[in-house]
């Protein structure tokens, strides 16, 4: 549902104004609400007011309870999300996703023309910090 609501504020805030500079937007989420905790970071690259590359990792930290289970999950992910890298670190696991032109885990095309300025407001709408 918010992929939809994602995709109908970028529609509003497309401009036609470029700018030829690379930039790099680096954007993070923590959610600690549960007692198992997530890091999220996201590395976006943007070019000519065009996404040209995107990193999405999660750290997933797990309570005492779990860390037995650590292998049997990360091995369930890999099997099940091929495009994924899934990697065991200290009480938990990372995921590593690389966008490509054919897909959007954030909802946001690669082919898409969106200013840095817009990408960052519709991010940190979405609870992100962005610098």
């Amino acid at each position: 549902m918010k992929k939809v609501y994602i995709f109908i504020l970028l529609i509003m805030l497309l401009t036609l104004t470029g700018c030829s500079k690379s930039q790099k937007l680096t954007c993070t989420a923590t959610d600690e609400t549960t007692e198992i905790k997530k890091y999220s970071t996201l590395d976006i690259k943007i070019k000519n007011n065009r996404v040209k590359d995107m990193k999405f990792t999660v750290d997933t930290i797990f309570p005492e309870s779990y860390q037995n289970q650590l292998q049997t999950m990360a091995d369930s992910i890999k099997a099940s999300k091929p495009y994924m890298d899934v990697i065991l670190i200290k009480n938990g696991i990372r995921l590593i996703t690389n966008d490509d032109p054919d897909n959007s885990f954030i909802g946001i095309k690669m082919d898409q023309e969106i200013t840095y300025s817009e990408l960052k407001e519709v991010l940190e709408l979405q609870d992100y910090t962005c610098k």
